[in-house]
């Protein structure tokens, strides 16, 4: 009987983390809906400083959002790095 229970708290120890990482990730795409909207390469590049290089600006946005699993359309030239999160 003791090693049903102890069984049973597991099982709802590891569905109350499974549900706590669905609700994190949730959160961080609203963050996301809400600081980053997708923006096109066309703007992208009007939002970096005179003279940067387009072909490389573009390359390293890529870049970025593959490594970081971040959709493409929403790195942005002012994001930075910061405690692990992409902010702006």
């Amino acid at each position: 009987m003791f090693a049903l229970l102890i069984s049973c708290g597991v099982v709802i120890a590891i569905a109350a983390a499974v549900a706590l990482g669905w609700y994190r990730e949730h959160q961080r795409q609203i963050w996301l809906e809400r600081n980053f909207p997708p923006i096109s390469d066309d703007e992208f590049m009007a939002r970096c400083p005179p003279g940067t290089n387009r072909d490389v600006a573009l390359k390293v946005r890529r870049i970025i959002a593959e490594q970081l699993g971040y959709p493409y359309e929403r790195i942005h030239p002012t994001s930075r790095f910061e405690e692990g999160d992409l902010l702006g």
